[in-house]
């Protein structure tokens, strides 16, 4: 068969799209650095990526998760250290209200002192982030504890609290309810009242019975520290591992999508070359430019 000027041209013409096709492809991967432009480049690896690029997000939505647990626990933490520092004064205050210098006087002037000291524990008890109480539990929206004029405090929050997603399968307690805090085992309130009455009334037998009681309730408090540092250790170790896992996920689709820019170069300037020399052979051959042919 006659092999004619314009087979070879179309032979020519056809090679150089192809080249053409393949060094428009490589620019655009050293334009944005990625080296699968399309699923088709690489169907197994493109699928892989998305399912990495999945776990990313939905570790940052976990992430995101743990810090607000993070801030929250951070208050739990000082709000249960105040707690804990108001009732040792109480307690200080019922060992020297129990000594037989004390009098009548004397332990009215000191019950003023523990009723200013349960307001203050009301006003922790009501502590706010954002729009919710931290101690409300599921309540969140509402004060959870309630002060009335003879300082008998009420608790108008829920036992169980929220629980939010910190990994996949895995939740975890979105806060402390003010039950445990406050109420549960020994009533922190009421242990205060009885021993403000006791003062009122200059009843050392209640004085003597405020000292043990509030012992109780330091002893309950120092268990919510407890808790509340454990809580705020599973927090930071699941924060941990998941900004590690997003180290690897991201090192993971580097090398799975990104180009070596130096390999990527080296062939674009190859294929560029090639290019330019199929354009000379072509003009050569045909003693015509190539857009003679172009129509």
């Amino acid at each position: 068969m006659r092999v004619t000027d314009k087979l070879r041209f179309d032979v020519f013409k056809n090679n150089l799209s192809s080249l053409k096709e393949t060094l428009d492809k490589t620019q655009t991967r050293i334009a944005s650095g990625k080296k699968i432009l399309a699923p088709s480049d690489d169907p197994i690896a493109a699928s892989a990526g998305v399912a990495l690029e999945a776990e990313k997000n939905l570790n940052d939505r976990y992430k995101k998760n743990l810090e607000k647990l993070k801030t929250v626990g951070g208050f739990y933490d000082t709000s249960i250290n105040s707690i804990n520092d108001l009732l040792t004064r109480a307690k200080e205050i019922s060992i020297t209200q129990a000594s037989d210098t004390m009098d009548a006087s004397t332990r009215i002037s000191a019950n003023e002192e523990i009723k200013g000291i349960i307001e203050q524990l009301v006003t922790i008890g009501n502590t706010k982030v954002g729009n919710n109480y931290i101690f409300g539990g599921k309540k969140s929206n509402m004060k959870p504890f309630t002060i009335d004029a003879d300082y008998n405090v009420t608790f108008n929050g829920s036992s169980d609290v929220d629980s939010i997603y910190v990994d996949k399968g895995t939740k975890e307690d979105a806060g402390i309810s003010g039950q445990s805090v406050f109420i549960s085992d020994t009533n922190v309130f009421t242990v205060l009242k009885n021993f403000s009455d006791a003062l009122d009334g200059n009843d050392l037998t209640g004085i003597g019975e405020a000292i043990d009681n509030i012992d109780n309730s330091l002893e309950k408090t120092q268990t919510n520290l407890a808790h509340a540092g454990t809580y705020m250790a599973r927090v930071e170790n699941y924060i941990g591992y998941k900004e590690t896992r997003d180290v690897d996920i991201t090192e993971s689709l580097s090398q799975m999508t990104d180009i070596d820019m130096t390999q990527a170069v080296t062939d674009f300037n190859t294929l560029s070359t090639a290019y330019e020399a199929m354009l000379y052979s072509m003009a050569k051959v045909q003693s015509l430019t190539i857009l003679n042919y172009l129509n």
